[in-house]
């Protein structure tokens, strides 16, 4: 013989079951990509000379920060990568922003320079140089 109400808790039940496993297939969302603004300033130049870059690059982001662990007299790694017009949104005052950026500790001469180098000639940079890698910089800040 039946119990009253067995039906029901077994009903309740497997919507239970069914309500979570719907959740958990479908409601997730996508993880959530972290950016960062590198700041960058130039040895010996006013804060004037001042260049940002944004990144979602963990390794890029991670390596700033080790930089910004030693004092500012030891930050050897400088900016260099490539630039094109326009600030990109988090560039201002420039004209030009990069569009790729690796901290190094070597580059070319030819691209070594201080922003309103650049801002002077932006017509020669974007289209000859094409990099800018200032030897000076160095990692000032990282904005979360």
């Amino acid at each position: 013989m039946k119990k009253p109400g067995f039906d029901m808790l077994r009903w309740r039940l497997l919507l239970a079951v069914v309500a979570a496993l719907l959740a958990a297939c479908g409601g997730s969302e996508p993880p959530q990509t972290t950016t960062s603004t590198l700041v960058f300033r130039i040895r010996g130049t006013p804060p004037s000379e001042e260049f940002r870059y944004v990144t979602s690059s963990p390794e890029l982001i991670a390596r700033a920060r080790e930089q910004l662990r030693l004092p500012e007299a030891q930050r050897f790694l400088f900016a260099s990568g490539g630039i094109a017009a326009g600030d990109g949104g988090h560039n201002q005052p420039w004209r030009w922003h990069f569009t790729d950026l690796a901290l190094v500790e070597v580059a070319i001469e030819l691209c070594d320079g201080r922003p309103t180098l650049v801002e002077a000639d932006l017509a020669y940079w974007l289209s000859t140089v094409r990099r800018f890698c200032p030897w000076g910089s160095y990692v000032y800040a990282v904005l979360p």
